[in-house]
């Protein structure tokens, strides 16, 4: 196993071009050892409200400690910064061992034909 040094290995995040099924999100990452921990419906404000919707997440972890987050649709950044074009959105933080984050970012990026890149917005913080 290779475990991380205790140095902060930042997050990275994917657009993804379709927006799959939360089943089947979670069965692929139930294939690799997570259990999702935490999900919230999505938010559809009021018209009035002024505030864009959120989508529904799912959020993820592993034995390791690492997290894996899925937007299940499109979404905006809420300091008006422009996001590119998606449908969906993936965000990874790695645990304790690299092995198993590098595992979950490969087959999650090779499944939905997605690259991931480094986090711009914390997903963490998405709830």
């Amino acid at each position: 196993m290779e475990h991380m040094a205790h140095t902060e290995i930042q997050g990275q995040e994917a657009f993804c071009s379709i927006c799959p099924d939360p089943a089947e999100v979670t069965g692929v990452l139930q294939a690799l050892g997570f259990r999702l921990t935490f999900q919230m419906p999505a938010v559809i404000p009021a018209p009035y409200a002024q505030i864009a919707p959120l989508p529904a997440q799912f959020h993820y972890q592993d034995s390791w400690g690492t997290e894996v987050i899925y937007l299940h649709g499109r979404d905006t950044n809420p300091d008006g910064v422009p996001l590119p074009e998606h449908a969906s959105r993936f965000w990874a933080y790695p645990g304790s061992d690299m092995g198993a984050f590098r595992r979950a970012t490969h087959t999650l990026a090779t499944h939905w034909m997605f690259r991931w890149q480094h986090a711009l917005q914390a997903g963490r913080n998405a709830a």
